[in-house]
């Protein structure tokens, strides 16, 4: 009897996890079903079991990881923002001229906005913070944040690609970002999106 009692504390003694919590839990992996919940739900129409079945996690175990809804929001803010800077990053080591450079960019937008739980649902901020925005100001800050990093890494790629008006070419690009997630999420087709951004392409960086 004592050898089957210490067999049975052995089998969970030392794994670190909360009581419902699966084996092989990963907060980032929890996080990012979590961000995918709320991308295609909005972050008012996505309850706590939502996200328990997103996460498959049970509420105390999703309380113990991340905290409240709110903090779990906000934390898949954070991660789709740290997501951004380093594809912002990888397009930047890739030194390329401005034409090409805005092919990869866009395509690797659109490539992200056709993605979702239930068919393509855009960027989780423009999808979902500027609505939360009005009412909550540490989602208003959030997406602030995201925004201003988004006109500074894209006026930093264009001028290092050699544009004459990085400023104010960044701010057209980033408003065409911002239209291609509202359309993908209206159901627009790839090849309409694809359209869209090459008329932006070819307004900046137009074919010699």
């Amino acid at each position: 009897m004592r050898n089957s009692t210490k067999k049975a504390g052995n089998g969970r003694a030392g794994d670190g996890r909360g009581r419902g919590r699966p084996r092989t839990f990963d907060p980032d992996t929890a996080l990012g079903a979590a961000a995918e919940r709320f991308r295609a739900q909005g972050y008012s129409g996505t309850s706590l079991d939502d996200l328990a079945a997103a996460t498959r996690l049970n509420r105390p175990s999703l309380y113990s990881a991340f905290g409240d809804k709110k903090s779990l929001y906000l934390a898949a803010l954070a991660r789709t923002h740290a997501r951004a800077e380093r594809g912002f990053a990888r397009l930047a080591e890739a030194d390329l001229p401005p034409r090409p450079m805005l092919e990869r960019f866009f395509t690797a937008v659109i490539d992200g906005y056709l993605t979702g739980e239930n068919g393509p649902a855009g960027c989780l901020f423009i999808s979902t913070a500027t609505t939360e925005s009005v009412s909550d100001p540490e989602v208003r800050a959030a997406i602030t944040h995201f925004l201003a990093m988004e006109d500074a890494q894209i006026e930093r790629l264009l001028r290092n690609a050699g544009s004459a008006a990085p400023e104010l070419q960044a701010r057209i690009v980033t408003a065409m970002v911002h239209s291609l997630s509202v359309r993908a999420r209206a159901g627009a087709p790839r090849d309409e999106l694809i359209d869209v951004a090459q008329d932006c392409i070819d307004l900046i960086a137009p074919a010699v």
